[in-house]
Parts: structure tokens; C-alpha cells; sequence
């Protein structure tokens, strides 16, 4: 799993890209995420996660502080999940932020996202108690090598 720039050329699929209709509360669409990239540049950063040659996902991050990267957005396309890739796609983003030097990854999750709290959770991500604009905010710190994802590759 590797992260791309959405380009000229594949934003018309990452858009297309979309989530199982009970999961569509949770997630703002890829097209509002590339708007929101545009009108906040550089500060947000999407991305397409891709497997292989396959797009099978989005992430928007954004880089507000030095030591953490904050995932703002992350989504699976509904075809791909089930499949492990959604901790893929965030192995290969805590790959990008520490080659940036980042120590810790934070992200938001509405509370009656369960599916995405389970993954988060699973991946190391903890709840810090805040709530931000009504998301859960969850904190990951990251170790410093791959130690710890042994066979996630």
C-alpha cells in the first residue's frame, strides 16, 4: 500500500470512490475533502491509498503542527473493505509521517462510527478525551521502527 497525490488524472476516480451507505454520516464525500485540500492549501494534503495498482481509498492530512500529522479524512471504498486495507492505508500514513519526523498521528471520529473506532483502536490509536467539533479525538504515538506492524506489509 503506497499513498499517491491526487492528480488531474485520477480524481475523477477518487471521487467516484465511495463508502457502504450506513457509513456515508460518517464520512464527508472525497469531492468536499478535495475542495476543503484546495481552499486550505498547503495546509491539507489529499491522497489516494492504493494497493497494488488499485485505488481503493482516500486520506486527507493535515500538517499543522510539527510533530503530528492529523488524519482529517480517511476512507475505504465500500468494493475494498473487509480486506485489511484500511490498516494499510494506515501503516503507509504513519510511514509518511515519520519520514516527516512526526512523533504522533490524531485523528476525529464521530461517536456512532463503531466500525471506524474498532479499526483506529486496533491500529494503537487511543481516545485522549477531547471532542473537536463533535469528534472523538484519538492520538496514536508512533514508535519508531516497523516493530510493532510485523506482518502488516
Amino acid at each position: 500500500m503506497h499513498l499517491a497525490p491526487v492528480t488531474k488524472d485520477n480524481y475523477p476516480a477518487v471521487i467516484a470512490l465511495e463508502v457502504h451507505e450506513d457509513q456515508r454520516l460518517f464520512v464527508a464525500t472525497n469531492l468536499r475533502s478535495i475542495a476543503d485540500a484546495w481552499v486550505h492549501r498547503p495546509t491539507l494534503q489529499p491522497l489516494a491509498l492504493i494497493n497494488g495498482a488499485d485505488l481503493v481509498g482516500f486520506t486527507l492530512l493535515e500538517r499543522t503542527e510539527p510533530d503530528v500529522l492529523r488524519v482529517a479524512r480517511f476512507m475505504v471504498d465500500r468494493r475494498a473493505q473487509g480486506r485489511g486495507l484500511g490498516r494499510k492505508g494506515l501503516t503507509a500514513i504513519a510511514d509518511v509521517a515519520r519520514a516527516e519526523g512526526r512523533t504522533r498521528l490524531v485523528l476525529g471520529v464521530l461517536p456512532g462510527n463503531a466500525v471506524a473506532r474498532g479499526l483506529y483502536a486496533a491500529f494503537g490509536f487511543h481516545e485522549t478525551g477531547e471532542v473537536a467539533e463533535g469528534e472523538i479525538v484519538m492520538s496514536h504515538d508512533l514508535a519508531p521502527s516497523h516493530d510493532h506492524l510485523v506482518g502488516d506489509q
